[in-house]
């Protein structure tokens, strides 16, 4: 089919796809016909979303899964029984032996490690990957095993909602590490990854069973012990066994499947708790969002969400089992806390919070911190100009009040000294009213272990540096200033 336009389709396309790329095909031809008869570009108009998927969850991102583990361990047929569990799901693999950096024409490759990090081209993967996470495909090397050099043509891969990455040394550089949401480390016996390494590099890589045992000896045990078993200690999940763990790889298909079920950031990040959405909270954001509301109207509807705020971020703090006689004379089972609690308010907005949080935590002491840049230069880094903090941090859990979290620098900043000071980033949790999915992925990319509770998550106006719909400068608002 012949247009006038960029947007010609081949019908051909439709004939051979596969259903979701004749989806797709149909609803470009849709769009053309549409250009055509009416002159409006509807793809690019911005009034239809051709892809089918929600504006938040484009933003989120595709979930990153690596999965580790010795040579011939079974990390490909667990991936693929992965994909397979997920049925539907959009997956796409990666594997790590893609991006060996090849041997020169002097090279011996008998007497090079393919099992050293050195071997591998991790800079290439990270782009890649960058590319990925950012929704765009992305070409990827295509390597020979036989002469152990890189082919001039590359695999081009397209972005998917799941991405795995599969390899033996996948959780060896931190840059990589960072980006996974989850790490798998497959665990098979020594003995068994033996057997299958000969009968495939025998098979499919053109070795003989003395080369395979004399590299094995040389270089992949020692490598194994040296560079991959130590990165076990990275795995969220331990499959021990590899692919014969039908009950473990059962687990991680319904934990990957929970995981998707959540439309957003909470899908990448565990420790994000986003209040429930429901009518209570939208009509105090409907209160004191409206810049009409007076004074008193908002300073009465933000203390009663940073008092719901506040309770929420209590029931992250660790509990013992309790239990107390009742004026019936029968005893009641329950629970109490068992750690310390201090508070930190980044100032002026956190001071707003503090008579909210004693609502609920009437002996907490609570220390503050300033923050700012340099007036004469709005380029400079956010320093930590004031800070008073409560003592033995290191004994106690946080909590860092911080009322809108925008691009999260200065959240970050707070929990850097924070950390300086003794604390514990697991223990650090992050009271806000209102964050931006941008500081939120700033605050986790820095702290993956610390807590972050809210009652909405709004984006970034990146030119002005202000949350929108945001509700104006919050602690102009509440002091009358």
């Amino acid at each position: 089919m012949s247009t006038d336009y960029d947007e010609s389709v081949d019908l051909t396309e439709i004939a051979k796809a596969d259903s979701a790329t004749c989806q797709s095909c149909i609803t470009r031809l849709a769009f053309t016909c549409a250009k055509r008869l009416t002159g409006v570009d509807l793809e690019s108009s911005g009034l239809i979303n051709w892809t089918g998927e929600s504006e938040e969850s484009q933003s989120v991102g595709p979930f990153l899964i690596g999965v580790a583990g010795g040579s011939a361990s079974g990390k490909t047929t667990v991936c693929n029984k992965i994909i397979q569990g997920l049925g539907d799901r959009r997956c796409v693999m990666i594997a790590l032996d893609w991006f060996y950096k090849g041997l020169e024409d002097e090279q011996d490759a008998s007497s090079y490690n393919f099992d050293h990090p050195d071997s591998l081209d991790f800079e290439l993967l990270s782009l890649c990957l960058e590319m990925l996470i950012r929704g765009q495909s992305t070409e990827v090397p295509c390597y020979d095993f036989s002469t152990h050099k890189r082919l001039p043509v590359k695999r081009l891969i397209s972005p998917g909602e799941v991405v795995i990455i599969e390899g033996i040394l996948t959780f060896y550089p931190i840059d990589i590490r960072s980006m996974l949401h989850l790490k798998i480390f497959v665990d098979e016996d020594p003995d068994t990854c033996l057997c299958r390494r000969i009968r495939r590099d025998v098979s499919s890589r053109g070795r003989t069973i003395e080369s395979v045992l004399a590299q094995y000896e040389k270089f992949v045990k020692p490598s194994y012990e040296e560079f991959i078993a130590p990165t076990k200690r990275y795995a969220d999940i331990i499959v021990p066994r590899g692919a014969e763990n039908l009950v473990a790889i059962d687990l991680v298909i319904k934990h990957i499947a929970l995981k998707l079920s959540q439309p957003d950031l909470r899908r990448l990040y565990p420790n994000l708790v986003i209040m429930g959405d429901n009518p209570q909270i939208q009509g105090l954001h409907s209160v004191f969002r409206d810049r009409e509301a007076s004074r008193e109207d908002f300073i009465f509807h933000a203390d009663r969400l940073i008092r719901l705020i506040a309770e929420e971020g209590l029931s992250l703090l660790p509990f013992q089992q309790s239990f107390v006689y009742t004026p019936t004379g029968d005893v009641y089972h329950g629970f109490k806390y068992s750690a310390e609690l201090a508070s930190v308010s980044i100032m002026r907005g956190g001071d707003a919070m503090e008579a909210g949080l004693r609502a609920v935590c009437k002996n907490i002491s609570i220390g503050k911190m300033l923050i700012a840049k340099d007036p004469l230069d709005p380029s400079s880094e956010r320093k930590v100009i004031y800070c008073k903090l409560p003592s033995e941090l290191s004994r106690k859990h946080v909590f860092l009040l911080d009322p809108i979290l925008g691009t999260g620098k200065t959240a970050v900043k707070a929990v850097e000294e924070l950390l300086r000071r003794g604390c514990i980033e697991s223990q650090i949790i992050i009271l806000s009213l209102v964050t931006s999915s941008e500081g939120v992925r700033f605050c986790f990319e820095h702290f993956p272990q610390l807590k972050l509770v809210t009652s909405a998550v709004d984006h970034l106006h990146v030119s002005q540096s202000r949350v929108v719909p945001g509700l104006g400068e919050f602690a102009d608002r509440y002091f009358g200033t």
